[in-house]
């Protein structure tokens, strides 16, 4: 019997709803894909002829099975055929009404109903359901008769089903306890930080709260530390186009920019080209806001405006470090533009980010 690893694979769509996810989990069996008249399955347990033979009966097609870890099995059972946000909801809208208003709740009431286990469950279950979708941002839209919930997926916005409306709140204020600001401020823009460990990530999130006339809007930037760095032959550039990206990038002086939207990629590519350009006999820096990823043998500055260290001033130091290269995270300023443009016309190589449409 084949074995196979799932730590990394991507189920197809319509394996999803081949077999109930009930049934996958409790018969720890996967579909992986149709294969002529075959369904070719994970499991741990090939001995399990019961589960096998109702599939057969259920699909009408042979089974093939494939040997998986125990761990794979359950890794790939939650990541597709656990309890997911849309579900969660639907089973809540069913029970509270989705257009009730969340009016005439005080701050103790909120506060109690964002402590409750289902509340926590469900955030909770918003940002690692995000994780797994590899979203760069969450957003938590208030309005009049609803409040949306968003992923920003490769730089577009994905609307996911909405929570009951008389639920805002808690979920609001549960989002500020986890990153530590006054729930009881409703009034004036707040940040927050919150760090998520789960077993397949670490990630660090940035939150940022701001009132409108329906309540607060909530964004979380995900910034996921574990992440595997990609190489510049993941990045989708192909022909004429990666050999011009590969010659650019390693000329020994000039001014690189990585424009785009939001959630575009312009950081991986930054740190993509980084990774595929450094070595020991060059000293590379960077200045970020924040630091995102951690790069083996590179002094990495994060930017703290409240202590002085801007771009602008932070590069300005830098240029005195005898660098070779020089990564600024994002041109914001004129200040920081003119000071990049000099070290690049000095003999430094400078890569930074335009935030552009």
């Amino acid at each position: 019997m084949p074995r196979v690893s799932l730590h990394k694979l991507e189920l197809p769509k319509e394996m999803l709803t081949v077999l109930s996810a009930d049934f996958v989990r409790e018969h720890r069996i996967v579909p992986l894909e149709r294969r002529d008249s075959a369904l070719i399955c994970a499991t741990c347990d090939p001995t399990n002829f019961s589960a096998i033979e109702a599939i057969r009966y259920a699909t009408k097609c042979d089974v093939e099975l494939q040997l998986a870890s125990e761990r794979d099995i359950q890794e790939i059972s939650e990541r597709y055929f656990g309890v997911t946000v849309q579900s969660m909801i639907a089973e809540m809208t069913a029970g509270t009404g989705a257009e009730s208003a969340d009016d005439g709740y005080t701050i103790d009431d909120v506060r109690e109903l964002a402590r409750e286990p289902t509340l926590i469950n469900l955030v909770n279950l918003i940002i690692s359901q995000a994780i797994a979708e590899r979203a760069s941002d969450i957003h938590v839209e208030p309005f009049e008769r609803e409040v949306k919930i968003k992923y920003r997926i490769d730089g577009i916005l994905h609307e996911m089903p909405p929570p009951p409306k008389n639920l805002q709140g808690a979920i609001i204020s549960r989002i500020k306890i986890m990153a530590g600001m006054d729930i009881a401020e409703r009034y004036i823009p707040q940040d927050g930080h919150i760090r998520v460990n789960l077993p397949e990530a670490r990630v660090d999130i940035r939150v940022s709260t701001v009132p409108t006339i329906h309540g607060e809007s909530v964004v979380m930037r995900l910034l996921n530390k574990s992440a595997i760095l990609l190489s510049i032959t993941d990045l989708g550039l192909i022909g004429v186009n990666f050999e011009r990206f590969v010659q650019i990038i390693h000329r020994p002086y000039g001014i690189i920019l990585v424009c785009g939207p939001t959630g575009s990629g312009k950081t991986t590519t930054l740190y993509a080209a980084l990774t595929h350009i450094y070595t020991s006999e060059k000293k590379l820096l960077t200045i970020e806001d924040p630091v995102e990823y951690e790069l083996s043998g590179v002094n990495q500055i994060p930017v703290r405006p409240k202590r002085g260290l801007t771009f602008a001033t932070g590069l300005r130091h830098i240029v005195r470090q005898d660098p070779d290269i020089i990564m600024v995270g994002e041109v914001r300023d004129f200040e920081t533009a003119e000071i990049a443009i000099r070290a690049a016309l000095t003999g430094h190589l400078v890569f930074s980010t335009l935030h552009t449409n």
